[in-house]
């Protein structure tokens, strides 16, 4: 009896053997066999990827299970993104330098982290008074945008190909203990808030606090800080905030979209064939599509949540707003003056931003329920 792909003395010792032991070895041997390594079979290309949130965060986590799961089916499970958590190995902050030594192949985060050694990464992620996702995809799609972005980690000396893969969302104007009615009031402020943000908070007075996101609540509770901004309305709102906190100011003028970014080590992306880069490629540019669109429902949901359960939408004070951007436009000035990079980016992508679409943003006042009064 011949067993294909048994050797010709496997199946010579089948031979003399009662029928029923013939077939029952048969099939042992051939199920064994089929645990083997065929001909043409191949491993999958793995990228370890670690991630700056983590995939429970609405919007800035679960978009990279969103990419992982779109790249693994297209590719018939051929090209993974490995997904490890923050603090798998990885720090957040610790990414960029990762990827571009080669430590992991591949990271999923926003380019804010590397302001302080790259000013201009923050116009890539999320500005002051910056554009919203579909002024974004635009600036992508069919301005310099992609171009600038890998400009700006080639100038720097880091390995990494970059890829604007998902968005975000924009962010609520931040959480409020007491009533900000006139600039004045943000001279006596203690505000959790970070980046170019903090610096236009910081020159009009208020005194920004350094504080882990998690850390925030019992910050509040503490008396340490008046204020702060974390993250985009649908993750704030699992931090317990609405139970100690009950105003929220819009618009998010700090940071109207949040960008999240695939960085690959250079060296690997040049190693993957054509197709698997066509493949990422393509992965990312659908889910920013997705993203934009579900991104904006998804902060808009939480906001009308959290209106319903007595949590106050306020609009920033025209006054207020006005200084914030004036404000912003003198940091904004400084900052391109320092930096060359920085003032070449952010004229640009403001030159472009008239041609294209005004993205959706979150709304000011988010619909409550008929039955549901919110707090004075």
């Amino acid at each position: 009896m011949y067993i294909p792909g048994a050797s010709r003395g496997a199946a010579n010792a089948m031979q003399g053997l009662r029928p029923s032991v013939k077939v029952w070895g048969a099939l042992t041997l051939m199920a064994f066999l089929a645990l083997l390594p065929g001909e043409g079979a191949a491993e999958p290309t793995r990228l370890i990827t670690p991630l700056a949130y983590g995939t429970h965060m609405p919007g800035l986590g679960t978009s990279a299970l969103a990419l992982a799961k779109l790249l693994k089916e297209r590719s018939g499970g051929a090209l993974v993104l490995d997904l490890k958590e923050p603090g798998e190995g990885t720090k957040p902050q610790e990414i960029l330098k990762r990827v571009s030594d080669g430590a992991v192949d591949a990271g999923f985060s926003t380019a804010s982290f590397w302001a302080a050694e790259l000013p201009a990464a923050s116009l890539f992620s999320g500005y002051p008074f910056g554009p919203g996702g579909a002024d974004y995809l635009a600036w992508f799609e069919q301005g310099n945008g992609r171009k600038l972005y890998q400009e700006m980690y080639d100038h720097a000396g880091l390995k990494v190909h970059v890829l604007p893969c998902a968005f975000g969302g924009a962010e609520a104007g931040g959480w409020f203990a007491k009533e900000i009615n006139a600039p004045d009031d943000l001279k006596s402020l203690r505000m959790r808030i970070f980046g170019l943000g903090g610096r236009v908070m910081s020159r009009l007075g208020a005194t920004t606090v350094v504080i882990p996101g998690g850390n925030v609540l019992a910050a509040f509770a503490k008396g340490e800080i008046d204020a702060a901004e974390i993250y985009p309305p649908a993750v704030d709102e699992r931090q317990g905030l609405k139970d100690k906190i009950k105003l929220v100011y819009l618009p998010g003028w700090h940071q109207p979209e949040t960008v999240l970014e695939l960085l690959v080590n250079k060296d690997r992306w040049n190693g993957l064939s054509e197709r698997e880069r066509a493949l990422i490629e393509g992965a990312c540019n659908a889910t920013l599509q997705a993203t934009l669109a579900e991104s904006a429902k998804l902060q808009t949901d939480a906001l009308t949540r959290l209106a319903n359960e007595g949590v106050r939408m306020q609009p920033w004070p025209d006054e207020v707003l006005a200084a914030l951007r004036r404000t912003w436009t003198e940091i904004a000035a400084e900052e391109g003056a320092q930096d060359y990079f920085f003032k070449v980016v952010l004229d640009d992508i403001e030159s472009f931003r008239p041609k294209a679409e005004t993205a959706p943003q979150v709304p000011v006042e988010p619909k409550i329920s008929a039955e549901t009064k919110t707090a004075p």
